[in-house]
């Protein structure tokens, strides 16, 4: 599977879990602090899979297909569900997991979006 594919599967999958979770987030409305949670996981899954689905649409144009594009297509997939798993763990009661995994998303999300607009040359 090449970095365009990639990016398209994964982009799909976390737009139909991101969907589904906005029911959880309606189950929740008579408790507001909860409601927000969910509101998180289900916005920002939703405008994650939207972001990995558009560098699909873009990624033959930025960049060569190579090794390095593959690495970098891998990189913000990992990036955008950890910033999807990580308010989900906090939201499901596991504060200590969803720092980590927020931590780990942002040690992988600085290089990564540096290397972004480099793709371009």
């Amino acid at each position: 599977m090449d970095a365009t594919q990639l990016l398209i599967a994964f982009g799909l999958v976390l737009l139909a879990v991101a969907a589904l979770l906005g029911f959880v987030q309606e189950r929740h409305r008579d408790r507001p602090e909860q409601f927000a949670g969910w509101r998180v996981v289900h916005a920002g899954g939703t405008a994650g899979a939207v972001q990995l689905l558009a560098l699909a649409a873009i990624w033959p144009r930025i960049s060569d297909q190579g090794m390095a594009s593959g690495l970098l297509a891998a990189a913000m997939i990992s990036v955008t569900y950890a910033f999807f798993f990580g308010p989900l763990a906090t939201v499901l009661g596991q504060p200590r997991l969803a720092r980590a995994v927020n931590i780990v998303g942002a040690v992988v999300a600085v290089p990564a979006y540096l290397a972004l607009p480099l793709a371009l040359l």
